[in-house]
């Protein structure tokens, strides 16, 4: 498969914080971009100044060709579709883009979370799409950056390497060699278990709202990562990553545990897992706004796509996940939310009734 070119259109979906990160980063690498969203308020200001302002790189102004709630009229001719969604809402969007999608495009879930491509590509085929496309999904976001106004962003840190991996795997090399020209750190990976089960934010992210469930409901202002690391959540990390290790090595999935991701991934290398996330929070994550509601993304989607597909992997090959689901448990009292119904559970997926081997060929095609 050829690479795309910089006169090829990449849709963006989503236009949240990620979706104009993407287009910020994309936009000053020279790419032909357009970018959907369902709220209006999150393209107006960008359509307005015909992209956005970009602080934190040379290049100030990134282009935006298209800035729409049009989802038919974003993805017409697209090659590339980049999906910056939260996680919890790739099923709906698939059925959406099942009718709109044409042959040769390729789908990037930016990122995946837990089998999301595996998700994507099993709605697509109930929704009876015809459209031959490539689905694939990165294991986390690639950027760092505060969004100022509707069509401002500063830019940091760019990650130092993640991963891809295509439904089936064996498009991933593919589907790497066609958008890899606009994300030069991206590696693939073996299947969606490598990726999945590297979904780090998810741990860090519940662990510290579950447990400054008054600070995410008071309203001043905070820095999520150095106001809430502190060791005893710390020590809650490193129990949630240890299932977390446990789990993927008994789908014969080798992945670096919390220590070893943070040092590869931000060139963390403190004497204690408190010291490396409040170095990430006062400097990777400087701008990052900090939850002020459990209806936050940090939560429900992190639960929901990063926690449960753990805890209802870990039983079947017998791997106990009692960290995760007591966190899972305490989630859903604190929001009145059944998240093992919700979630990225085996039905979800579609991996119930399966065995271990099973679904490690299903994830690798």
């Amino acid at each position: 498969m050829a690479s795309i070119t910089k006169q090829d259109i990449i849709t963006i979906i989503g236009a949240g914080m990620g979706g104009k990160g993407l287009a910020a980063q994309l936009g000053i690498n020279g790419f032909r971009l357009r970018i959907q969203d369902i709220d209006d308020a999150q393209v107006a200001g960008m359509r307005a100044a015909g992209g956005l302002h970009v602080e934190g790189r040379d290049v100030t102004f990134a282009p935006v060709e298209m800035a729409t709630t049009d989802l038919a009229a974003a993805v017409k001719d697209a090659a590339v579709l980049i999906v910056s969604t939260y996680g919890t809402d790739h099923p709906v969007l698939a059925r959406q883009l099942a009718p709109l999608l044409e042959d040769g495009q390729t789908i990037v879930l930016c990122q995946g979370h837990f089998g999301g491509a595996l998700l994507f590509r099993a709605e697509l085929d109930r929704q009876g799409c015809k459209a031959q496309v490539d689905i694939a999904e990165m294991d986390s976001y690639p950027y760092m950056l505060h969004v100022k106004t509707p069509d401002s962003v500063i830019m940091t840190t760019i990650k130092t390497k993640w991963n891809l991996v295509a439904m089936p795997a064996s498009r991933s090399a593919a589907v790497l060699e066609r958008v890899g020209i606009a994300f030069p750190n991206m590696v693939t990976a073996p299947n969606l278990l490598h990726t999945g089960f590297v979904d780090l934010g998810a741990i860090f992210h519940v662990a510290g709202m579950v447990t400054n469930v008054s600070r995410v409901e008071n309203d001043e202002s905070y820095n999520f990562y150095t106001a809430n690391m502190v060791p005893t959540v710390c020590d809650l990390i490193a129990k949630l990553d240890a299932e977390r290790v446990a789990v993927a090595a008994a789908y014969g999935a080798k992945i670096m545990n919390v220590r070893e991701w943070l040092a590869l991934t931000y060139t963390l290398a403190n004497p204690t897992l408190q010291e490396d996330m409040q170095e990430m929070g006062r400097t990777h994550f400087r701008y990052a706004p900090a939850p002020k509601s459990l209806s936050h993304r940090y939560l429900v989607q992190d639960v929901a796509c990063g926690l449960v597909p753990i805890a209802c992997l870990g039983p079947l090959a017998g791997v106990p996940t009692p960290a995760c689901d007591t966190v899972i448990r305490f989630a859903s009292l604190l929001t009145g939310r059944d998240f093992y119904a919700e979630g990225r559970n085996l039905h979800a997926l579609g991996l119930e009734g399966k065995s271990v081997a099973e679904i490690v060929a299903t994830v690798t095609g």
